[in-house]
């Protein structure tokens, strides 16, 4: 790999506007890549510790009116016309390099900032990103590069009964899917006949994938598309649906596990990393540039595993897996990206190094999701930094990355927290702790036991209080 200093130097005439979801997704790509500005979603004392640490700005619509969303995507769309003045002031104090204007999500408010001011600009393409974030075309793309698809099909549910379709599906239980969801909102996992008329209420009289449920181990990775190739980084398993962190459903996004990926067998991980490449080749014919993710799930019975979710775009595991790179002293695939992207490196290096980008890596995250109806207020004051797994999970010190963590005990890593006092809205992020332990015990797909007590801690320190509750 190239040295972190020549890769610095890479960026030395350059200043990034970053815009993403979540502020604290720069984390690990500010050691190496010229962040100036973030401007995101929501607010956090996160944003203070690294602006603290990299002289980074923050510009949040959370700041604004102290709710602490979903991060949807037509919120993005929000932040540049909320902050137009003030960014744009903050673009005129510097002049030593260039400004480019970056996010690795589709946001339309942002081209046309970046037109508007002249300004180069990084970004999926809003058009092809929103066609291949529809579920029909990616799995039409399968069976045309000819790799496996979970044997399923497209219906309406009003149309079909429960008895009928688990009786095709040859299992009592199957998974429908929208064409379009973000961390499992358009999933349902349906096993009786009160599952499937609930599904039917929630989807409506839409066309809906209907096809068998193969279990709970399912994998993520990241990837970069390229004209002249592919490269694929660590996959990890994909945490989804855990109750104790308050998911209301099962394929609910809520943290990644890259170290459990020592207890799955390598010709599995081998056989996700070949299909993301293919699948990456397949992107690239498109005209799709940059990174990646997908998701896939694993049969048990038959050992195979099939791709269910394309992201045109970076994911929730991106950041952590960033950070896990810096640890092991690696170059980050999203520095590399973003390089790439920026017209400073080229495709020719990537591939060069392309098995360095797959070494496997100790890292794990959990998400605790607000398990609470309605909105509920932070009461606890909770800072981002290193805590105990002791009972009371005290807080040792203030940090905001892997690095951070030192001798056995400095077990989490809480970043991305809310501030006081701010509302949280039903099912939306918390917060992420970040450690190298395990989570899951893959032979019996639950959590390992140091995590229940963990996560319990961590809502007890946030303090989650319902409006009447004062």
């Amino acid at each position: 790999m190239l040295l972190w200093g020549a890769y610095q130097e890479l960026f030395r005439h350059q200043n990034i506007l970053w815009q993403i979801r979540w502020g604290f997704s720069c984390l690990g790509l500010y050691r190496l890549c010229p962040i100036r500005i973030v401007a995101c979603v929501d607010d956090s004392p996160t944003h203070d510790l690294i602006a603290q640490r990299g002289g980074i700005r923050f510009f949040s619509l959370e700041s604004k009116t102290g709710r602490h969303t979903h991060g949807r995507d037509a919120d993005l769309d929000r932040i540049l016309p909320s902050f137009r003045e003030p960014i744009e002031s903050a673009l005129g104090e510097r002049s030593d390099g260039r400004w480019v204007v970056v996010s690795p999500l589709a946001s339309r408010a942002l081209a046309a900032f970046a037109v508007e001011t002249g300004r180069e600009l990084v970004c999926p393409p809003p058009e092809l990103g929103h066609w291949l974030n529809d579920k029909a075309n990616f799995l039409a793309a399968l069976s045309a590069i000819g790799l496996p698809r979970l044997p399923g099909r497209w219906l309406r549910l009003a149309e079909a009964r429960y008895a009928e379709i688990a009786s095709e599906m040859g299992a009592a239980t199957f998974v429908a899917q929208l064409a379009r969801g973000l961390s499992g909102s358009g999933t349902a996992f349906i096993g009786s006949e009160e599952e499937y008329a609930r599904a039917g209420t929630r989807f409506g009289d839409v066309p809906t994938w209907v096809a068998p449920d193969v279990g709970n181990l399912s994998f993520n990775i990241n990837a970069i598309a390229m004209e002249s190739g592919v490269v694929v980084s660590a996959p990890n398993v994909q945490l989804a649906g855990l109750p104790m962190l308050c998911c209301r459903r099962r394929g609910m996004y809520c943290g990644n596990d890259y170290t459990a990926t020592r207890d799955v067998p390598a010709e599995t991980l081998v056989t996700v990393e070949e299909q993301t490449e293919r699948i990456g080749r397949w992107l690239a014919s498109l005209g799709f540039r940059g990174l990646f993710g997908l998701d896939f799930v694993a049969d048990p019975s038959s050992g195979r595993v099939y791709a269910v979710d394309l992201n045109p775009r970076w994911q929730g595991s991106t950041n952590l897996l960033t950070q896990a790179e810096v640890k092991a002293g690696r170059l980050p695939l999203a520095v590399a990206e973003l390089a790439y992207r920026m017209g400073l490196l080229g495709e020719t290096e990537i591939l060069r190094h392309k098995d360095g980008f797959l070494q496997p890596l100790m890292a794990s995250q959990v998400s605790l999701r607000c398990g609470a109806p309605g909105w509920v207020r932070v009461a606890g004051d909770v800072q981002p930094g290193i805590y105990s797994l002791a009972p009371g999970g005290a807080f040792l010190r203030a940090g905001l990355e892997l690095v951070d963590l030192g001798a056995a005990d400095e077990i989490l890593v809480i970043g991305g927290v809310p501030r006081q006092g701010a509302w949280i809205e039903e099912g939306a992020h918390v917060l992420r702790a970040s450690a190298e332990w395990q989570v899951m015990d893959l032979s019996r797909m639950k959590p390992l036991p140091w995590v229940e007590p963990a996560v319990r801690n961590l809502y007890e320190l946030v303090d989650l209080r319902p409006a009447e509750a004062g």
